[in-house]
C-alpha cells in the first residue's frame, strides 16, 4: 500500500472517530457489509467506487492514489 493510500485510510479513521462511528456504522451508511469496511481499512482493498463513496460520505478530499506527472 502506498503512503498516499495509508494517509487516506488514516483520514477515514480520523473522520469516523470524530463522528463516533464504528466500522458497522460506516458500512451501513455506505450500503456495504462491515467486513468490506474492515478489509478496506486494514488492507486497503476495495473498489474505487467504494473509496469514492467513503470519501464523499466523510467529506474527504484527499485522493487515495498518488498522482504523478509522467
Amino acid at each position: 500500500m502506498s503512503q498516499q493510500h495509508q494517509k487516506w485510510i488514516d483520514l477515514v479513521i480520523q473522520k469516523m472517530n470524530e463522528r463516533r462511528w464504528t466500522k458497522s456504522d460506516l458500512a451501513q451508511v455506505i450500503g456495504v457489509s462491515a467486513p468490506m469496511i474492515t478489509r478496506l481499512l486494514n488492507d486497503g482493498h476495495g473498489s474505487d467506487n467504494l473509496k469514492l463513496a467513503v470519501s464523499k460520505k466523510l467529506g474527504i478530499r484527499e485522493p487515495w492514489e498518488e498522482f504523478e506527472e509522467v
